[in-house]
């Protein structure tokens, strides 16, 4: 058995001098001394003017270094003899020189016999250096458990964050896709309108160049018997009477008929006229490639509430007197609420409702099957204004921050494929809240109020 001076020497003769640890892919150099593989080699490049052995100060020519086998096999034999347990390797009590086989609970250390009965430990809770091992063996076990599932909470956390940026990354992408589609689709509609009037531009200016043009021409050509004409006259009129008045009248009738013809000639040579009011002609006629068209919508009766009255053919609700009406299954008896005759079942869909002063209120979609003599537990997306307080038909109750800019009018948009229900102020557009879902069945626009004297109106949406 190796002595403990011979095991120091041995681990000493495993150290690479430039790191001092234990050598990794040892080498040999030109002068026979080892070093780490990489140590070396970080050496040298930080003495390039000077290829020498770290240890003796050799110098050489270039580098050399060749794998030390036996140098890595004794390196491996010295790990596995420094950690393996030792006859004499027991702790001592360094004022004591005595084995350390007790435990002081209030000093948390170990101490050996004659401690245990010093000055020092006198009162201490003292235990046999084995029982406390096991004790405090099991209490690092419990911390290990608690760090491991710590650890494991963190590292769920962050496979999850990274699902987040992942999922937020293809949602945005998919989102400046469905930009860049329809603003695409607006400007080749434009462009296909500019096209069509330009067409037309260059179409009557051809038109009217080609009638000025064959004018020129005319004209051109009366000119030159116009030209004629008065040559002759001036050449008649150097004769002598006689001959002047040599038929004279034909020659007199021919120039003020030339006069007469060229006078008449006119042309419209306005090309602004046609166009009108371009933005605003362009702007009606873009109703075919808006998506979606804002809905024309209609409150279906049998669905509404007893005490809920509709006015104005059906575009109008406020709270009424309790009424007699007939009991359908479709209509609400608990919430006092009312769907639209019109629901969707695929497609997108934008509709607007006038809410004024109305201080109680929600507005939005619901499911075909959504419960009508009961609370819904769930199936209406909506928002709405109770208390003075806005808020989103979730379970418990959204509160929403508006700001000073309080809705008039509330635009909802539906999008049934991509399972989206969002509200906008309609007055700027500005976004209010947005629900997901995924949509199985027919969505009615959902109307709900108890104000007495400020209906909800739908808007009938003029483009």
């Amino acid at each position: 058995m190796a002595s403990e001076k011979e095991l120091e020497n041995l681990i000493n003769e495993a150290i690479c001098s430039i790191c001092l640890e234990f050598y990794t892919e040892p080498v040999m150099i030109d002068c026979g001394h080892n070093f780490c593989k990489n140590c070396i080699l970080n050496y040298w490049d930080k003495h390039k003017d000077n290829i020498s052995c770290p240890k003796c100060r050799e110098e050489f020519p270039e580098r050399n270094v060749r794998l030390n086998r036996f140098a890595a096999n004794m390196v491996e034999s010295v790990r596995k003899l420094s950690t393996k347990p030792r006859e004499g390797s027991v702790l001592r009590c360094e004022e004591h020189d005595e084995k350390l086989k007790l435990f002081c609970e209030n000093d948390k250390t170990a101490i050996c016999v004659v401690c245990a009965v010093s000055h020092e430990h006198k009162d201490h809770k003292i235990s046999p250096l084995k029982d406390a091992a096991e004790i405090y063996k099991a209490k690092l076990q419990a911390a290990l458990d608690l760090l491991n599932k710590q650890a494991d909470a963190i590292s769920n956390s962050q496979n999850n964050q990274q699902a987040n940026i992942t999922e937020l990354k293809k949602q945005a992408e998919t989102m400046r896709r469905n930009i860049e589609t329809e603003f695409a689709k607006l400007r080749q509609y434009l462009r296909d309108e500019e096209k069509v009037l330009m067409g037309k531009i260059k179409k009557k200016e051809d038109s009217v160049l080609q009638q000025l043009e064959d004018y020129l021409k005319t004209v051109a050509s009366e000119r030159t018997l116009m030209n004629e004409r008065i040559a002759d006259i001036q050449q008649r009129m150097s004769m002598k009477d006689a001959e002047i008045l040599k038929d004279i009248k034909s020659l007199l009738d021919g120039a003020e008929m030339s006069h007469i013809k060229t006078m008449e000639a006119n042309f419209n040579l306005s090309l602004y006229e046609p166009i009108g009011p371009l933005q605003y002609i362009v702007w009606k006629r873009m109703l075919k490639v808006i998506n979606p068209v804002p809905a024309l919508l209609t409150l279906d009766p049998q669905t509404a509430h007893p005490r809920l009255l509709l006015t104005d053919d059906d575009t109008q609700v406020r709270r009424g007197e309790w009424k007699k009406v007939p009991e359908f299954p479709e209509r609400f008896n608990f919430l006092l609420s009312v769907l639209a005759t019109q629901g969707f079942s695929s497609g997108r869909h934008y509709w607007e409702i006038d809410v004024g002063n109305n201080m109680a209120w929600d507005v939005g979609a619901a499911k075909a099957s959504v419960a009508r003599k009961a609370i819904p537990e769930s199936g209406i997306w909506a928002v709405g204004l109770w208390d003075k307080e806005y808020t989103a038909f979730t379970t418990p109750r959204t509160v929403l921050k508006l700001g000073t800019m309080l809705p008039k009018r509330v635009g909802v948009y539906l999008d049934y494929e991509e399972g989206q229900v969002s509200f906008y102020n309609a007055t700027t557009m500005a976004h209010i809240y947005t629900f997901t879902e995924t949509f199985t069945e027919t969505v009615y626009p959902y109307f709900s109020t108890e104000s007495r004297t400020d209906p909800l109106k739908l808007v009938a949406l003029q483009l």
